[in-house]
């Protein structure tokens, strides 16, 4: 009886334990760091990072900030007052970016996590895209729970579930800037189509 009794315990045990693991290989992996980068043509590029564990959101420049100079006036001729504006309004197009972080809700994380889970073998896939001479580039990696990173870089052609990804990050970057600078920078990025 003893041994039918620790045999039924054993035999209890490995099914649980067997259980368990069952469990854990169906779920699906989660993301848990986006980072989106956004390489405008004509406009300086910027970088976000999405943290989902840690619920934050970054902002940044990946490049140093160097507006090129006036041009200089042949014969040391002065500027006319007409193209200092128009440097002027050219400085203001493209002004400094400054990174911040800014903390998420778990809406935000959920915002996103909609578009993440409904990606499919295919939104991962960017072979034969040709660059466009135009436009704005992406390029996207994810890390997932399970330690996988995908990175994605639909150039200037993301179909429509990486552009909604993307749209939706930079949506919460602007909800969340308080910065005048960055608000003309964000826009800019919403602009590329």
């Amino acid at each position: 009886m003893k041994n039918f009794t620790l045999l039924l315990f054993c035999l209890a045990l490995l099914f649980s334990c067997n259980k368990k693991n069952s469990d854990n290989t169906t779920e699906k992996p989660k993301p848990v760091l986006i980072k989106i980068g956004y390489y405008p043509v004509f406009h300086l590029p910027a970088e976000t990072i999405l943290n989902f564990t840690d619920k934050y959101l970054i902002f940044y420049s990946p490049v140093s900030y160097n507006p090129p100079p006036p041009s200089p006036k042949e014969n040391g001729e002065k500027w006319s007052t007409e193209e200092e504006k128009e440097h002027l309004e050219y400085l203001n197009e493209r002004p400094e970016l400054h990174p911040f972080k800014t903390t998420l809700s778990q809406n935000d994380i959920e915002r996103i996590q909609r578009i993440s889970d409904s990606f499919t073998s295919e939104d991962f896939n960017d072979k034969d895209l040709k660059p466009a001479m135009d436009g704005m580039s992406t390029n996207i990696i994810i890390v997932y729970s399970n330690g996988k990173l995908v990175q994605i870089n639909p150039m200037n052609a993301p179909n429509e579930k990486q552009r909604s990804l993307y749209g939706e990050i930079l949506d919460l970057l602007i909800e969340k800037n308080t910065n005048k600078n960055d608000s003309v920078i964000l826009q800019k990025i919403k602009g590329y189509h």
